[in-house]
């Protein structure tokens, strides 16, 4: 044999197998066949491998269209029959007798039918596997298995104008509306109809039958199931009862969605309780009569008050209404708290006292100050109490919500101001807390405590007011030893420092440092041997801008002789003398003025046969030496003032404190409470008393709210002192901007002291107007309403 003829790079093809020719339509009949034994369970009887090869073999010989064609003929056949002999039978009964029972029968039935479909299919695609991967894709048809699927559709939901739709759809609905009013239902049923209508397309829709026919009726229903349960809601159940039977609806659906439903059906029904059951009725849910929103505030009722918030918050006009009650309540119980504080209110003064008043009457007065002042601390506890409430009503049912939480801190802003005495109060709150109520407290309740009550100042708009009492406060209380911790007093400057900045403490810091260097001057004169062996002394040595003014109010007349006040000849003015030498000595070009309003003393008298300690203001006590070496003497108030030279309006209380009052310490005659010019007072030896150390009541050391009198003279001086501060700011502002319209200047001059108080633009004009005077400003001569800063 030769190759020569062979050609280079050819190749020899494989020998042609010619196969006998069948008849394709005895080939499909084998193949329908088959797929009626699928659907009879005789699968087992089955050759997988040769129905694929018939599959093979319609498609190689251009009969790919038998096979696609012949098998969903087949189906559809099978289905209508199917459909006539098990499942129209149970919807007829269910037309005839709706009931849980028919409607249960006629979707089980539904459910079988597609679920023996769905098995069988899963076998026909696989037999006709080579079909999809070849005829349909390339005659662009829908695969096997789809095409199966709307069959399904199309000759058992849709077939007889869609009436077996109709009523699947009905009796699933029948169904979930029984589980809602308490029934049983056979979920794994329901569950399965759903799938099948989750998975069937919509004809012509990329929708499905599910989304079209089922989903949309479950929600109208749902609405209308859910408006009539809030209408009889709203009628017998309570504010708390009616958002747990709100809530329980929803969780409810929840689990019926994840049960057998969809998950975004899930949503939307959720959406839809909302609105049936809260949106619609929010605010009469909040406002059912004696059962409402005010009673779970007031009542505590953190559990219930959760679940109100649960269900108001996902949508905001729900949440405003929430907010908006809450923030009235506040309003109502502030205007109540302020209801007890009209006593505060009265002109009852000091003076009232001294006219035409008899000693009967004054323990009632003395009762009357000392409730007010209790009115006035009752006050601020009540607020930091509800406050406290709210607080935890915030972070246990409010879930920490800012929303929530700046709605109540507004509410509580405007109770706090809506009351001209909050500053005041509040300083007195604190002034007795630092000196009676951290007794027995661990350091928690007392950090507590401390940061309360700076919340409480930060939510005061008139912080400068504050700052005037508070000084007012610690000076007395670190003059006359009072406080009872110094780490609390340090710890409550210091978080003041934080919330207004070191220029608000700077003379609270002062006033500390002065008492440091006090104690250490009174060391230093004790350890010098200069001071008294028989007496121990303690002084503060005070800087001027530091420290308020603490003398009660007088006349100026008495201002200028409580600068001539000394102490009466003998060991007291020897050892002021001493002192004023030394602290020269040590502290030259300082002058050293004496304040002996703000003193005090512990000293022993003897009254017949018992000696007493007795604690008393410094001018008490000079008024005790002038009757301490001589018996049975007798002073008049003229002689007095003129060997003490203490202002008669002050001398007058000292002698009512030593002669008048519960402790009768001096004799007076004529024995009435009025003290007159000419009166007499001799030393007391009768005195007793089961106590042996006794404290005599000052006026001036005692801390209670102010009288009228007192707070237009205290209001007076802060407004001067606010008037410094808007100049201050406005000078400020214009040595940097040079030149600014008013209005710009009124808005930046009431953004920079917002902090400090809330100055009014009738305040700013005025202020305005002074620098002007004093050129430090100048209005343009083209624009009165353009100031220009003058360097």
């Amino acid at each position: 044999m030769s190759f020569a003829n062979k050609r280079p790079g050819g190749r020899i093809l494989p020998v042609r197998r010619l196969t006998p020719q069948v008849d394709p339509q005895k080939q499909f009949d084998k193949l329908s066949a088959a797929i009626g034994q699928i659907y009879n369970h005789n699968v087992s009887q089955l050759s997988y491998e040769e129905l694929f090869r018939i599959g093979y073999g319609l498609v190689q010989s251009k009969n790919g269209s038998l096979a696609y064609d012949g098998v969903k003929g087949v189906l559809e056949t099978h289905l209508s029959d199917c459909v006539h002999q098990d499942v129209l039978v149970h919807m007829d009964a269910v037309r005839s007798n709706p009931s849980a029972a028919s409607n249960n029968a006629l979707l089980s039935s539904v459910r079988h039918l597609w679920s023996e479909h769905v098995t069988a299919m899963l076998v026909i695609k696989d037999v006709l596997m080579y079909v999809d991967k070849v005829y349909v894709k390339n005659a662009n048809l829908v695969p096997v298995y789809e095409m199966g699927m709307c069959v399904f559709r199309d000759k058992v939901l849709l077939a007889a104008q869609k009436r077996l739709i109709i009523q699947v759809v009905k009796a699933t609905l029948a169904q979930i509306s029984c589980e809602r009013r308490g029934a049983h239902v056979d979920r794994s049923v329901l569950r399965g109809v759903v799938d099948m209508l989750v998975e069937l397309q919509g004809t012509g829709q990329t929708c499905t039958l599910y989304e079209t026919t089922m989903q949309p009726q479950l929600l109208a229903e749902s609405r209308s199931f859910y408006c009539d349960a809030a209408k009889t809601r709203l009628l017998d159940h309570s504010t708390a009862a009616y958002v747990r039977a709100a809530q329980a609806d929803i969780d409810a659906e929840m689990d019926r969605a994840r049960a057998y439903l969809v998950p975004s059906t899930g949503t939307l029904l959720r959406n839809v309780l909302l609105d049936e059951l809260i949106d619609k009725h929010a605010s009469d849910i909040i406002n059912i009569p004696n059962t409402g929103l005010v009673q779970l505030l007031d009542h505590r009722d953190t559990a219930a008050l959760q679940t109100l918030y649960n269900l108001y918050a996902p949508m905001h006009p729900t949440l405003l209404i929430l907010q908006t009650n809450i923030h009235s309540h506040i309003l109502e119980l502030g205007q109540k708290f302020a209801v007890s504080l009209a006593p505060l209110s009265s002109n009852t003064t000091q003076n009232d006292e001294q006219e035409g008043s008899r000693d009967k009457d004054k323990p009632a007065q003395v009762l009357g100050m000392a409730a007010k002042t209790a009115m006035a601390l009752r006050w601020v506890q009540d607020i930091l109490d509800l406050y406290d409430a709210y607080d935890e009503i915030i972070r246990v049912s409010f879930s920490e919500c800012q929303s929530m939480r700046q709605s109540i801190h507004d509410a509580f802003i405007e109770v706090i101001n809506s009351n001209s005495r909050a500053p005041e109060l509040l300083s007195l709150f604190m002034d007795d807390s630092l000196k009676n109520g951290l007794k027995r407290k661990g350091e928690q309740e007392i950090d507590h405590l401390l940061e309360r009550s700076v919340l409480m100042f930060r939510f005061l708009q008139n912080k400068d007011a504050f700052e005037h009492y508070y000084k007012l406060h610690l000076a007395k209380r670190l003059l006359l030893g009072r406080s009872l911790s110094d780490d609390a007093e340090h710890s409550l400057v210091s978080k003041l420092k934080v919330e207004c900045g070191s220029q608000f403490t700077l003379k609270l810091e002062g006033m500390f440092k002065d008492m440091q260097l006090s104690s250490d001057l009174a060391n230093g004169f004790k350890e010098s041997g200069a001071a008294n062996a028989d007496l121990d002394l303690s002084l503060s040595v005070l800087t001027p801008t530091y420290w308020p003014a603490l003398a009660p109010p007088m006349s100026e007349e008495a201002k200028q002789e409580m600068q001539s006040v000394e102490p009466p000849p003998g060991i007291l003015r020897t050892l002021v003398e001493e002192f004023t030498q030394y602290y020269n000595h040590h502290r030259s070009g300082r002058r050293l003025a004496w304040q002996y309003n703000m003193g005090n003393a512990d000293i022993k008298l003897q009254f017949g046969t018992r000696t007493y300690e007795l604690n008393v203001s410094t001018y008490q006590m000079f008024i005790l030496s002038l009757f301490a070496d001589i018996e049975d003497l007798s002073l008049t108030t003229t002689e007095i003032q003129q060997q003490t030279r203490i202002p008669i309006e002050v001398l007058t209380r000292q002698l009512q404190s030593l002669a008048c009052a519960k402790y009768k310490i001096l004799s007076k005659t004529p024995a009435s409470r009025d003290v007159g010019p000419n009166d007499k007072f001799a030393f007391n030896n009768n005195f007793k008393s089961a106590q042996y150390r006794i404290r005599i009541p000052v006026v001036a050391a005692k801390a209670s709210v102010e009288t009228e009198k007192e707070k237009s003279e205290s209001m007076a001086a802060i407004g001067l002192e606010r008037q410094y501060v808007v100049e201050a700011a406005i000078v400020r502002i214009m040595k940097t901007r040079k030149q600014m319209v008013h209005e710009q200047l009124v808005t930046e001059v009431i953004k920079q002291l917002s902090a400090r108080f809330l100055p009014t633009p009738k305040l700013i004009k005025e202020s305005i107007g002074r620098l002007i005077d004093r050129e430090y400003l100048q209005r343009s001569p083209d624009d009165p309403r353009l100031y220009n800063y003058l360097a």
